[in-house]
């Protein structure tokens, strides 16, 4: 009776309360409704500041201002918005009623641009323009799913030195009883720079309390389409604790979404509106899991969540080792095989940051290839989990639009030119020595004379299907590797077993290449093999075996492959070029 009076209800409920966008929405993506399932398939994470009116319009501002964050995903693809609710601090950035806007505790502010997003929220708010409701309702109108998110853990401590930022509440101040404090555990030396002494111990009831209320208050006093509850930081991972108490935290925080769910469920039934749980995890298997204390298996199997984020687990910044880097091969296999048949939704989030000299954030060639795998691998969708994506600046030029176009299509992926790489480093960062263990080697690798390093390289692409077509125009291997002079230095490059011929490589010089700006740094050259079909890689995972075979003597100092790249390109047809002509 319950379930038949609650469906009624939907089907009274005025057009914005509706459970899904509008089928016209579904087929402006490309999909059917059918296809679309009522579910979100490709998000988009706005951290609702970098991005938007609160840094770079100043005051004051319009709701219009503020909806551009909806009005930029029209027709791109991206049917879902996961939208930051909250700092890492405990502030909030919309008008709450149980928690503190961000900036309410300042008198002198010490960050102009943290200044700035404080008057405009206030000031927003003041106007009637609460950010939740006024994305809500633009999402809705415009056929969006609007997910607010916010961080589970959140960060306390320097109150002399932080107040003036605006970005932590009273909370965190007044109750340093809270903080996980110093953790003598080996692994707490591993954390990111986020997961500090002064974050706030999930064990103590009165830090659950308050976080609960803040999502509690996003699903119900909001038509929002659920909630995202984020349990990284910055999109660092680690324990809500001190590693000695994770077991102890396991449950508790299981406990914790039960409510949640019982939260949502309440605002379903109150809005006629479905409320979805996300919540945001380290890719990888189960173990990765267990490190922070994440009971995933039963948060899918009582039902407590409808879908996991899943995203890199390597990320780490600290003043001594950073591990940052474009992690396109994310392992869904744990988190594919524990949701298939549960009606739980397994999304990739990636995070975009490439840190090359050319290129800050992976180009789309790049980003197709990270959709086709998670898709291969098994995913329901597939997402931009950064916080903000600007590739060519903001606002978005057409060139953005071209790339989220094909991210939930997966007949379209197959043909579209990719980039796919091995895992490596961005730019001036450290060693890995990530709290999560690497599965697989992290370039840059020393090369030590005679002997191979091994690297896997995953494909997605069925060549020898689009070749019998005629539709492959090229695939080239690339190896970057530093320090070397091919016509001193031997060097020998293998593809799943196979020694790959020097009469298809062709040597690029980077020894102090100047390009507009710039010297092009490390040096070294890029050794580019045009692969014939007999030496395609195959679906699925390839291994690169990289030999110095013969290092010139009179020079010393390491050798390293810093990258490992395989680019294919298509042809519309047989026969067919985008450009015949050159004049």
């Amino acid at each position: 009776m319950k379930r038949r009076h609650f469906l009624q209800a939907l089907g009274m409920a005025a057009p914005g309360a509706a459970l899904v966008p509008p089928a016209a929405a579904a087929k402006r993506q490309g999909v059917s409704g059918k296809e679309k399932a009522s579910e979100p398939r490709v998000f988009f994470y706005d951290d609702g500041r970098h991005y938007s009116g609160l840094y770079q319009f100043a005051p004051p501002l319009e709701a219009a201002d503020l909806t551009y964050a909806v009005d930029q995903l029209v027709d791109s693809g991206v049917d879902t918005l996961l939208y930051s609710a909250g700092l890492e601090g405990g502030a909030v950035q919309y008008g709450s009623q149980v928690a503190a806007m961000w900036g309410d505790n300042v008198d002198v502010w010490v960050h102009p641009i943290f200044y700035r997003a404080s008057r405009n929220l206030h000031q927003l708010v003041a106007d009637g323009n609460d950010p939740m409701r006024i994305l809500a309702e633009r999402c809705h109108r415009k056929g969006i799913w609007f997910i607010p998110t916010c961080p589970v853990c959140i960060i306390g401590g320097g109150e002399e030195s932080e107040r003036g930022y605006g970005r932590k509440s009273e909370f965190v101040f007044d109750n340093p009883q809270f903080y996980v404090g110093e953790d003598d555990h080996p692994q707490a030396q591993l954390l990111g720079r986020m997961f500090g002494t002064g974050r706030l111990n999930f064990l103590h009831a009165e830090v659950r309390r308050e976080r609960f209320r803040i999502f509690e208050e996003l699903l119900t006093r909001y038509e929002s389409d659920g909630v995202e509850l984020d349990f990284s930081l910055d999109n660092e991972f680690g324990p809500f604790c001190r590693f000695g108490e994770v077991a102890q935290l396991a449950p508790v925080l299981t406990q914790w979404i039960r409510d949640i769910r019982e939260a949502a469920r309440k605002a379903e039934q109150s809005q006629g509106r479905r409320k979805r749980v996300y919540v945001r995890i380290p890719s990888g298997p189960p173990s990765m899991w267990r490190i922070p204390g994440f009971e995933v298996e039963t948060w899918v199997s009582e039902k407590l969540v409808d879908g996991l984020v899943c995203m890199s687990p390597y990320k780490k910044e600290t003043p001594r080792n950073n591990v940052l880097l474009f992690d396109q091969d994310l392992d869904l296999s744990a988190a594919v095989k524990l949701t298939r048949g549960t009606g739980c939704r397994v999304l990739a989030g990636i995070t975009t940051y490439l840190g090359r000299q050319l290129e800050s954030t992976a180009p789309a060639p790049m980003l197709w290839g990270a959709a086709a795998l998670a898709y291969e691998k098994g995913a329901d969708g597939f997402g931009l989990s950064s916080g903000g994506w600007v590739p060519n600046g903001w606002p978005w030029t057409a060139a953005e639009y071209e790339t989220l176009r094909l991210l939930g299509q997966p007949e379209l992926l197959a043909t579209a030119d990719k980039n796919y790489r091995v895992r490596s480093l961005a730019r001036s960062t450290g060693d890995p020595e990530p709290l999560f263990p690497i599965q697989d080697p992290i370039l840059p690798q020393t090369l030590p004379e005679g002997k191979p390093v091994n690297l896997p390289l995953a494909v997605a692409d069925d060549l020898p299907r689009w070749r019998a077509l005629d539709r492959v125009e090229s695939v080239r291997l690339r190896v970057r590797v530093t320090s070397i002079e091919p016509s001193l230095d031997q060097m020998a490059v293998s593809l799943n077993g196979r020694t790959l011929p020097d009469a298809i490589r062709n040597d690029i010089d980077l020894h102090f290449r100047v390009l507009k700006n710039m010297a092009i740094g490390p040096y070294g050259y890029i050794l580019e093999y045009h692969l014939p079909p007999d030496h395609y890689p195959r679906k699925g995972t390839n291994q690169v075996g990289v030999t110095l075979v013969k290092r010139d003597p009179k020079i010393s100092g390491p050798v390293s492959v810093v990258d490992v790249d395989c680019h294919i390109d298509y042809r519309h047809h047989r026969n067919f070029e985008d450009s015949p002509i050159q004049y």
